[in-house]
């Protein structure tokens, strides 16, 4: 007699093409050989890029939370969608078929979601953390602090597991000592591997490569600001973006081209679509930039070392990501300096990369773990 299906349902904010999104994907990707059927709630109304993929695995459903007009509206609409979603997942358990799982991979659904699911008699239920506690500007926020205090405290009674990217999203999720860093299934090795690209950028231009949303938190401007201090001594120096726009009501990657303009970098700036090649962008670049003001894991740090590229990183980003080949720099030090050092680096180092053995964050063996969480034997 054959084993039933394990049925895991996953919460996801939507399926555009981002570092979350893609950490759904791969346990839905590889699991679903081992007779494991996923479905997902999506408490968005946007098509994403991954829907067409992952309806091959299971099925989508829609909670969407409308987008409030003001910042009044949208403040009190952190503590009205907690009810919101509590409602809608109630109702939803109780019209379809038993759940084994429920995998909650953003922090601000993780409360509601495991308290229904706990309720509704889910056996393995897991709040999944992908950013640390806010840093800088962000971690004055009194209200939140206090909202996701709360949150913690839901979280560690409801949940059967809390994973977290890092012991500081850990920390974020549920409070300290209350989960374990769980290794995201990030790097599809049999893809981010440099020995299917020749080491391209080796004609003494320095190029710069962005990938992620584009949004204030990501701060691509900052690196748009980096290059237009290059170009005083390299004047070659070219930037590649690859990315989208966080939402259609966003201004920032506008704001992002008029700094282009105003600094006359148009040819030395592209914009690449998010269903590029990154191997292969990568293996044409010098260096990944990430200044970010908030990150927990960032998965492109993981994939630019597979392929053996050096990078520049705020330090408001963990270190925990550093696998070799990062270089931290407080944002405080400005784009002078961080231009200065990345001449500095080029001119010490070259352009030859140097590769490193990522086998321990292969997706394959991270799903693997996975599967044993969602049968529950562990």
């Amino acid at each position: 007699m054959s084993q039933s299906p394990t049925r895991v349902l996953l919460v996801v904010p939507d399926f555009k093409k981002g570092g979350v999104q893609a950490e759904a994907m791969y346990p839905a990707r590889l699991l679903s050989r081992n007779d494991v059927r996923f479905d997902a709630i999506v408490p968005s109304d946007v098509v994403g890029y991954y829907e067409d993929e992952f309806k091959e695995y299971g099925q989508i459903f829609r909670m969407p939370i409308k987008r409030k007009a003001t910042k009044i509206q949208r403040f009190f609409s952190i503590f009205t969608n907690y009810f919101y979603i509590k409602k809608e997942l109630r109702k939803f358990l109780r019209t379809h078929k038993k759940y084994d799982a429920i995998h909650v991979r953003h922090h601000v659904y993780a409360a509601p979601c495991v308290s229904v699911a706990k309720k509704e008699g889910i056996p393995v239920r897991i709040a999944h953390a992908s950013i640390n506690r806010p840093v800088g500007k962000y971690k004055d926020r009194f209200f939140m602090t206090w909202y996701y205090g709360i949150c913690a405290a839901v979280i560690r009674k409801k949940a059967t597991h809390v994973f977290g990217v890092t012991a500081g999203a850990v920390e974020y999720m549920a409070g300290k000592d209350n989960g374990i860093v769980m290794k995201n299934p990030t790097i599809a090795l049999d893809r981010f591997n440099p020995e299917l690209y020749p080491n391209k950028n080796i004609d003494g231009t320095i190029r710069l490569i962005m990938v992620g949303s584009f949004s204030s938190r990501k701060n691509q401007k900052f690196t748009i600001e980096v290059l237009r201090e290059l170009r005083k001594t390299r004047p070659d120096s070219t930037l590649t973006l690859i990315g989208y726009p966080r939402s259609p009501k966003e201004t920032y990657l506008e704001e992002m081209k008029q700094m282009i303009k105003d600094y006359s970098l148009e040819n030395n700036v592209q914009f690449l679509p998010q269903d590029t090649d990154i191997p292969l962008a990568m293996s044409e670049s010098t260096v990944l930039m990430m200044p970010s003001i908030q990150e927990g894991l960032p998965n492109v740090a993981l994939e630019a070392q597979a392929m053996g590229l050096p990078l520049y990183v705020s330090s408001d980003v963990s270190t925990e990501c550093d696998c070799g080949l990062c270089r931290f720099i407080p944002l405080e030090k400005g784009p002078v300096y961080w231009a200065d050092e990345l001449i500095k680096y080029v001119d010490e180092h070259g352009f030859e990369k140097d590769y490193l053995d990522m086998s321990e964050w292969d997706n394959k063996k991270i799903c693997e773990d996975y599967l044993e969480y969602y049968r529950g034997n562990k």
